[in-house]
C-alpha cells in the first residue's frame, strides 16, 4: 500500500512539475514551482528505490538541500520581488551536499553508504539531514513573512485584493511545514507516520494541481504592487516645475484659489518627500472633491495609481496624505467610503428589499468576507446589526 501511495505521488508530481518547468520562457516564475514540485516528487521517490536498488543511495537526496529554496524564491517572484543573482547564496547548501554524495560515492558504494546511514554509526549523516529539513522550514516561515509583506503593500495600492492575496500560497507554506514536521517521527518510528507523511505529500501535490494551477497567478504575469505613476509630473507645465498637476475637469474654488501655493511649491519637487503643508492642502481639498463629486470609489478595482493620476499628483504623495493625515491605507481609505455608501442606501427606503450583498457590491466592494470585515472595522457592528438598530426595515438583510 505504502510504495503504491509513494509511486503515485512521483507520478502526479512529474505530471505537474515537467509542464511549468517548461512555461520557463514565458513565465519564469513557475520554474521554481517546477522545481519545488520536482523535488517533492524525487524525495517520495527515494525510499521506494533504496529499498530495492541501494546502489543508487544519494541519487535522489539533492532536494533535501535546495527544496526549501526553491519554494522561497517561488513566493519571491510572484510577490514582486524578483530573483536576482544574489539569491544564488540560497542554493550553497545544495551546493555543499552535492559534493558530500559525490565523495561518500567515491569512497564508498551506495549500499555501504546507506548502511552507515541507517546504522547510525554516522551520526554527522543524521545531523545533516537534520539540518537541512530545519533550513527548509526556516524557508517556508521566510515565505509566509514575505506573503505578510506583500498583503501589506497591497493594502497600500489596491482598493479590492482578494483575487491578489496569493491565499492559496500560505496554505502551501502551512502544508510544507507539516510535512517537514512529520518527517521526524515518520524516519524515527515508521509505519503509521510513515503513511501519513506519504499521504501528505500526496495531498499537498494534488492541492498544487487542483487548486494552485487555477489561480491567475500561475498562469499570467505577476501582479505588479510597485508599478509606477502614470502622471509623468516633470512634463506637467512647459518649464517641468508643476508639483501638482490640473485635476479632473470641474476644479473646485479652492483649487484656483491655490494656484499661488502651487508655484511656491515648486522648489520642493525634487525634495526627498516633497509633501509641504500647502501640498497637503491641495490634495486634501482634490480628494475631497473627487469623493464627493466623481464618487470614484464605486469602481470595484480603483487603484492608487488610477486615483493619484485623477487628482493630478503622484501615488507616493497620495500614499503619505492618507498615512499622516487619516493614518489609513489606500485600502482602509477606500473601503471606508464605500461602507459610508452602503450606510447612505440602507437609509434610502428605496433599497428596503435589497439584500446587503447587492448594496456592497452597489458600492464597489468585490467580497463579501471584505465588506463585513470593513463595516465591523468602522462601525462596531455587523452589517445587519447595523440596519436593524438604524434602519427600520422588514426587508431582507442576508
Amino acid at each position: 500500500m505504502l510504495v503504491g501511495i509513494e509511486f503515485s505521488t512521483v507520478l502526479l508530481g512529474l505530471f505537474l512539475a515537467f509542464p511549468l518547468i517548461a512555461m520557463t520562457r514565458s513565465r519564469p516564475a513557475n520554474l521554481w514551482l517546477g522545481l519545488f514540485i520536482l523535488s517533492l516528487s524525487l524525495l517520495s521517490l527515494a525510499f521506494p528505490v533504496y529499498a530495492r536498488l541501494p546502489q543508487l543511495f544519494g541519487l535522489f537526496d539533492w532536494p533535501l538541500a535546495s527544496i526549501g529554496a526553491f519554494f522561497y524564491c517561488y513566493v519571491r517572484s510572484l510577490t514582486g520581488l524578483g530573483n536576482s543573482r544574489r539569491q544564488l547564496c540560497h542554493f550553497l547548501p545544495l551546493g555543499l551536499l552535492v559534493c558530500a554524495l559525490v565523495y561518500g560515492r567515491s569512497q564508498l558504494s551506495g549500499i555501504a553508504m546507506l548502511r552507515l546511514l541507517l546504522g547510525g554509526s554516522q551520526p554527522l549523516l543524521s545531523m545533516m539531514l537534520l539540518g537541512f529539513q530545519i533550513l527548509a522550514a526556516c524557508y517556508a516561515l521566510a515565505a509566509l513573512y514575505r506573503l505578510s509583506q506583500y498583503r501589506q503593500r497591497l493594502r497600500e495600492r489596491y482598493s479590492s485584493i482578494e483575487s491578489r492575496k496569493l491565499a492559496w500560497l500560505s496554505w502551501l507554506s502551512v502544508s510544507f511545514i507539516a510535512l517537514l514536521i512529520l518527517w521526524f517521527p515518520s524516519n524515527l518510528l515508521g509505519g503509521f507516520w510513515s503513511i501519513l507523511l506519504v499521504l501528505g505529500r500526496l495531498l499537498t501535490l494534488y492541492f498544487v494541481g487542483w487548486y494552485g494551477l487555477r489561480q491567475t497567478a500561475v498562469l499570467m504575469p505577476p501582479i505588479g504592487v510597485d508599478e509606477p505613476d502614470k502622471v509623468n509630473l516633470a512634463a506637467a507645465t512647459e518649464d517641468g516645475n508643476a508639483f501638482i498637476t490640473p485635476p479632473f475637469e470641474q476644479a473646485s474654488p479652492a483649487d484656483k484659489s491655490s494656484s499661488r501655493d502651487t508655484d511656491s511649491l515648486a522648489a520642493d519637487k525634487y525634495a526627498r518627500s516633497g509633501m509641504t503643508e500647502a501640498v497637503s492642502r491641495l490634495i486634501g481639498q482634490r480628494l475631497e472633491g473627487w469623493a464627493a463629486h466623481e464618487r470614484g470609489y464605486l469602481d470595484p478595482d480603483i487603484r492608487l495609481v488610477g486615483l493619484a493620476e485623477r487628482i493630478g499628483t503622484s501615488s507616493q504623495l497620495l500614499s503619505q496624505y492618507l498615512n499622516d493625515v487619516f493614518g489609513l491605507s489606500f485600502f482602509d481609505y477606500i473601503n471606508g467610503l464605500r461602507v459610508a455608501e452602503v450606510k447612505k442606501m440602507m437609509r434610502d427606503r428605496s433599497n428596503d428589499t435589497r439584500t446587503l450583498l447587492d448594496l456592497a457590491f452597489a458600492a464597489g466592494f468585490t467580497s463579501k468576507s471584505t465588506f463585513n470585515t470593513s463595516f465591523k472595522k468602522i462601525s462596531g457592528l455587523t452589517p445587519s446589526s447595523w440596519r436593524n438598530q438604524h434602519v427600520n426595515t422588514s426587508g431582507p438583510i442576508g
